[in-house]
């Protein structure tokens, strides 16, 4: 798909992948439409990025999630392209698993992105096709200590993309995933629980750029394969050829 003047959401918007994605689309000539639960974030941004749309969203109020949608067909005329990105870990020992963070968990990585894909859906068949595009975890593929609830999330988000991909072919949409490594972005501090010994995001700084991780989007909104890693290891974990 080309990228100049179409119209795509983004979600999480206001920091880390998402942030750079929005930024990464914007500057290819892409009208932007930027998700997030953080207003003031959201509204500086959209100061910086031409024609772009703040939408305070909580992804986890499906309603809401809809709603905004909608908001941004009425404005633009379109929706193009989805990049659903918004996503929170959360480390903890199966014994001490809240059920209702995991229940949290599962309405953001999961749920959250599939009712976007719904609410998406029939506007791009209308239209002829689009891109969404889900910004997964190499821990899909890996089993991490205190790490289960969200990793779990993370295969379950595999899972459903690969079937969407298959089910939207004939509608011209196609669905593709994003794996990043460590990425240095603030989602190990943000991440609910508190693993021993600091877990995997103690080294989130030491991680790839954002930067990175929204090439890859934009490869992948270009190209439209299925799957896109930052790396061979997790390309060779997930048991695709290089």
């Amino acid at each position: 798909m080309e990228i100049k003047d179409r119209v795509f959401i983004v979600t999480g918007a206001s920091s880390g992948i998402g942030l750079a994605t929005a930024i990464t689309l914007s500057d290819r000539g892409a009208k932007v439409a930027l998700l997030a639960r953080s207003t003031h974030a959201l509204k500086e941004l959209a100061h910086k990025l031409p024609g772009s749309l703040p939408l305070t969203v909580d992804m986890t109020q499906f309603d809401q999630l809809r709603e905004a949608v909608g908001a941004v067909r009425q404005h633009y005329g379109r929706i193009d392209g989805l990049v659903n990105n918004a996503g929170r870990s959360y480390a903890a020992a199966i014994e001490e698993i809240e059920p209702a963070v995991f229940d949290e968990i599962f309405h953001l990585n999961v749920l959250g992105p599939i009712v976007a894909m719904q609410a998406v859906i029939p506007l791009m068949r209308a239209q002829g096709g689009g891109s969404i595009v889900n910004i997964n975890s190499g821990t899909a593929f890996m089993t991490v200590p205190q790490y289960s609830v969200y990793s779990s999330s993370k295969r379950a988000l595999l899972g459903f993309s690969l079937t969407a991909r298959a089910e939207l072919e004939k509608d011209r949409i196609v669905v593709s995933e994003i794996y990043p490594f460590i990425t240095a972005t603030n989602f190990g501090k943000n991440r609910m629980g508190n693993p021993a010994g600091g877990g995997p995001a103690a080294h989130y700084a030491e991680g790839d750029k954002p930067e990175f991780v929204a090439g890859l989007v934009l490869q992948a909104v270009q190209e439209g394969q299925a799957q896109y890693f930052a790396n061979d290891r997790l390309r060779k974990m997930a048991g695709v050829g290089a």
